[in-house]
């Protein structure tokens, strides 16, 4: 009798629902490497990996992994294979781990969002040390994020624009529920290599600057040297090869800003840059200036992530100075209004102004029963009505909030696409000329992150927004 051929794949693991070969290879690659040192290749869970990254990775990168682990003498040496995202691009923002109003089958509804998520760490101080540290599987698996999203560890929140915690030479300050607490260099890394991100940015000293001309020279200089000692130290503790964006500090010292990016552009350790001017009270011309200063300063080559700068027009601007990533507060911001966003890059009519946003509150909405916007091809859009949508916000229900993220948040990603289109061909300077035209000349465009950093409650709540409060004032 022959012998029988068996083929077979290899079976469904379920921290990779989405079936993500690439960083589903590598993670048992880099498993069974953990396993072995640990346990021996005898060990049944060993093989079970072995079986899996021959299986599923390519012999080229097996070769190349090895060779890495043997000249670096052990799997610290490996590095890991590229995880792509078109630019410009940016990551999701969240609270505690999860996406605002939209739990994880709810976020699925939104199509064409990049596998890209942003969390930071101040939403997990409930204790010295958060409890998430003490989960040895990592953060993706803590807050049930998909193994194969590139995941982003930053410090703190980019909504939130002032701060009292004051830093000192050895620690970052953080404000939570729970009080001020302390993160220094040591407990990041000692973080960071128990949660296994993607990518870090490390420990920095933001400078508070509510009125930028009274800040002294001396307290920017003492933020610039602090926070290259942090880097330092940072960078030496991490073990886990995740990719570290460099804080780019300076304030709105060029000077200092010079000494900062300069001492950043020859590291070889950095994989991009992050710059953080949040709490530097300046419009985002004058903001974009110095970021300018210092990229021109940096390696070019490496990618340039910015806080801060996630409204449309701000995306727009930053976009053209050479930023390739954003967080996605803004539809976040949107939503807590009450909103729906409405502004195009491009449009069929440019003679017939449009409004950048629809507000749900208005009286005329009790009998609207068209979609959000017409057009648009989001389940909130798809499935329910202006007049729905008042309903909730006016009853306080929790779903008007859902809906309205949902549409945001496909708005957004539109508005990225459209983006990129336009780079393709060659016009986003003057498709950015004319968005800023048009949609700038309204009383008040694109400042819902300037109302959400002073409100403290959503449109769902029992306590009502102050805004929509005044508005019914005669």
């Amino acid at each position: 009798m022959s012998d029988v051929l068996q083929i077979s794949t290899e079976k469904f693991d379920a921290r990779f629902p989405n079936v993500n070969q690439t960083k589903r290879c590598w993670q048992n690659y880099f498993d069974y490497t953990k396993c072995v040192a640990a346990k021996g290749e005898d060990y049944p869970p060993c093989k079970q990996f072995f079986k899996a990254y021959t299986a599923l990775c390519p012999n080229e990168w097996i070769e190349r992994w090895n060779t890495q682990k043997d000249d670096a003498g052990n799997d610290a040496g490996v590095e890991r294979p590229a995880i792509m995202l078109e630019t410009p691009a940016f990551f999701k923002y969240t609270r505690h781990g999860l996406q605002p109003h939209l739990v994880p089958e709810v976020a699925a509804e939104v199509d064409g969002l990049p596998q890209a998520t942003r969390v930071q760490l101040e939403d997990f101080f409930d204790s010295d040390t958060p409890d998430c540290s003490r989960f040895e599987e990592g953060l993706h698996k803590f807050i049930a994020l998909d193994a194969a999203e590139i995941l982003m560890l930053d410090i703190l929140d980019p909504t939130i624009t002032v701060r009292t915690a004051k830093p000192a030479n050895s620690y970052m300050a953080i404000g939570s529920e729970a009080g001020t607490k302390r993160l220094t260099p040591d407990l990041f890394a000692q973080l960071a290599n128990s949660l296994k991100p993607d990518i870090v940015i490390p420990l920095a000293d933001i400078v508070e600057e509510p009125l930028p001309s009274l800040t002294q020279g001396k307290r920017i200089s003492k933020s610039v040297t602090r926070s290259a000692k942090w880097l330092d130290e940072c960078t030496a503790a991490l073990t886990y090869p995740a990719a570290v964006f460099a804080p780019v500090v300076g304030s709105h010292s060029l000077e200092l800003r010079t000494m900062a990016a300069k001492a950043l552009a020859d590291r070889h350790d950095i994989t991009g840059y992050a710059f953080n001017d949040v709490c530097l009270a300046l419009p985002i011309e004058q903001k974009l200036d110095l970021v300018q200063h210092s990229l021109e300063l940096l390696n070019a080559t490496k990618p340039r992530y910015m806080l801060g700068a996630s409204a449309p027009d701000a995306v727009l601007c930053a976009v053209l100075r050479g930023i390739d990533l954003f967080d996605s507060s803004y539809p976040y911001a949107v939503t807590e209004q009450g909103l729906a966003s409405t502004y195009v890059l491009g449009s069929d009519d440019p003679a017939k102004p449009l409004p950048h946003s629809l507000d749900l509150w208005q009286d005329a909405m009790f009998a609207d029963f068209g979609p959000l916007v017409d057009g648009c091809t989001c389940f909130t859009c798809r499935s329910h009505h202006r007049s729905y949508v008042h309903h909730l916000l006016k009853t306080k229900e929790m779903l008007a909030t859902v809906l309205l993220q949902i549409h945001n948040m496909h708005w957004y990603q539109r508005f990225f696409d459209d983006i990129r289109c336009s780079l393709e061909r060659g016009t986003l300077a003057a498709d950015a000329a004319f968005f800023l035209q048009r949609y700038r000349c309204e009383e008040k465009p694109f400042s819902e992150l300037d109302t959400l950093a002073a409100q403290m409650c959503s449109p769902t709540t029992k306590i009502q927004r102050k805004r929509h409060a005044e508005a019914q004032k005669p």
